[in-house]
């Protein structure tokens, strides 16, 4: 989990190999105290003549030391100012280090204060790889904040977001790990020494518990692969806590497609299904290790969705946890059906909320791109709570209509449902099929994050691989939940 050191330096001391930065909010409105740099400098700093575009403004000696010096305006037509400077830290990072730089300076004043933690977002967050398998491995180039100081409230708060995101990275990290490494079993292991670690209760239920429990959906998806299901259940009950948050995440730790194969292009990406399961125990460590006063249960089956001879073969029925039953019309559509169980079980705790994630739906992806998760709720305050959250985290969710009708799709003569409709409003039809298993009066949200949750390629400040979308957003959620604030 390799990224960049971050610092603060109240005045701004150079040294030999430094890369500068410097933000402008338009054409003219510096965003760093001109006087702060040398005079050559001085003299040709300036702002990129194109909106959201940036600038080589200097490459050599000044005062003996080898600087370059970039320029960046944050005021692209479709962005936002925080979300063009995490992207312009985490490319000028990327670039200082290629072209030999040491550190990398973000030139700040204090009518600016609020960008420091985007710069830092962007230290922990942009300048995040993952060379666990390479066999060279770049050391990433520390980020330096100048201009201003983080004492009392704003040095808090940068040291809880930094729980944040150390969570957020470990998320990454167990998503980019190969499916000849990651399964059920080794995957339970790490949530549950990361679950121990941050003050979380868990426990581990194995195939043989799995039928004593009676999670037929979670054995039916997991019986074809040799590494065999598990389904985590962690818990952070702090003292006093009023209310109860359960967070389910979906974990296929592989998935082929089953009998129902996907193509080689598609199976690409498919080490990120787990990616629900990931986010939610991100977001469960954080809030424990945050000491929010909010009891949080994450429950997440992991399952390996592979082909063999004792693989479900299509129109097999399933009973679930919860006794109603399902007909596998299409074993790739294996992801509702093990949140089945799990949504069974964080009923069956009472809980004040229930939030699901989960790469569920290439519909999804289709009606929202790679950059938007969907959302789907029955309660529509708690919905755009969460939907709020995440604009303020720039996290992006869109609400997609919990459109019961959808039902009729899922009827089927010989199980209580089928878990595929018709071709039409797949991402609808996955979360009404779902709702079964979700009480009436539940405040439930099911997010369908197959978009940003699979995306290979860079998303804004974060690079090529996971991503680890949610967990910031949950957090934040989190925070609101129990603190009103």
């Amino acid at each position: 989990m390799p990224y960049s050191k971050f610092s603060l330096m109240p005045k701004l001391r150079l040294r030999e190999g430094d890369c500068l930065l410097l933000p402008y909010l338009d054409s003219e409105k510096a965003m760093y105290v001109k006087s702060a740099l040398p005079k050559e400098i001085q003299k040709i700093a300036h702002s990129p003549k194109d909106a959201g575009g940036n600038l080589t403004l200097w490459r050599g000696k000044s005062g003996g030391r080898d600087l370059l010096v970039r320029s960046v305006r944050l005021d692209a037509k479709y962005s936002d100012s925080h979300r063009e400077l995490k992207k312009a830290v985490a490319a000028t990072v990327a670039t200082a280090a290629k072209e030999g730089c040491r550190r990398l300076v973000v030139l700040l004043n204090t009518q600016h204060s609020d960008w420091l933690l985007d710069v830092h977002e962007a230290a922990w967050l942009g300048a995040y790889s993952f060379d666990r398998y390479l066999s060279k491995k770049a050391k990433p180039i520390p980020i330096v904040a100048t201009g201003l100081n983080a004492t009392g409230a704003l040095g808090r708060l940068l040291r809880e977001r930094e729980v944040i995101f150390e969570a957020t990275n470990i998320a990454r990290d167990l998503m980019n790990e190969p499916s000849n490494v990651k399964n059920p079993v080794t995957l339970a292991k790490e949530y549950e020494r990361w679950a121990r670690k941050s003050g979380l209760r868990v426990k581990v239920w194995d195939d043989r518990r799995l039928v004593r429990e009676g999670c037929g959906g979670l054995l039916g998806v997991g019986m074809g692969a040799k590494a065999k299901p598990r389904m985590v259940i962690a818990e952070y009950a702090p003292r006093g806590a009023r209310k109860h948050l359960c967070l389910v995440g979906k974990g296929v730790t592989y998935d082929t497609g089953g009998y129902g194969l996907k193509s080689a292009a598609s199976q690409i990406g498919m080490k990120y299904d787990m990616g629900g399961s990931a986010t939610m125990f991100g977001a469960a460590t954080a809030i424990a290790r945050l000491r929010l006063p909010l009891r949080v249960t994450v429950i997440t089956p992991l399952a390996e969705n592979d082909i063999s001879g004792e693989a479900i073969h299509t129109t097999a029925v399933l009973t679930t946890r919860s006794g109603k039953t399902i007909e596998v019309e299409h074993t790739d559509a294996e992801g509702r059906i093990i949140l089945a169980d799990a949504l069974t079980l964080a009923g069956e705790r009472k809980p004040d909320w229930i939030i699901d994630a989960a790469t569920l739906t290439g519909a999804c992806v289709v009606a929202l791109g790679e950059e938007i998760a969907g959302v789907f709720g029955t309660d529509p305050k708690f919905t755009q709570s969460l939907i709020a959250a995440g604009q303020a985290e720039g996290e992006l969710f869109w609400e997609l209509p919990l459109h019961l009708p959808h039902s009729e799709k899922i009827k089927t003569t010989i199980a209580d449902v089928k878990n595929r409709g018709d071709a039409w409003g797949g991402a609808v039809t996955a979360a009404v099929f779902l709702k079964q298993w979700v009480a009436d009066d539940a405040r439930w949200v099911h997010i369908d994050m197959a978009g940003p949750g699979c995306k290979e390629a860079a998303l804004d400040h974060l690079g090529k691989g996971a991503k680890g979308f949610g967990v910031k957003t949950l957090v934040r959620l989190a925070r609101i939940l129990s603190t009103g604030k």
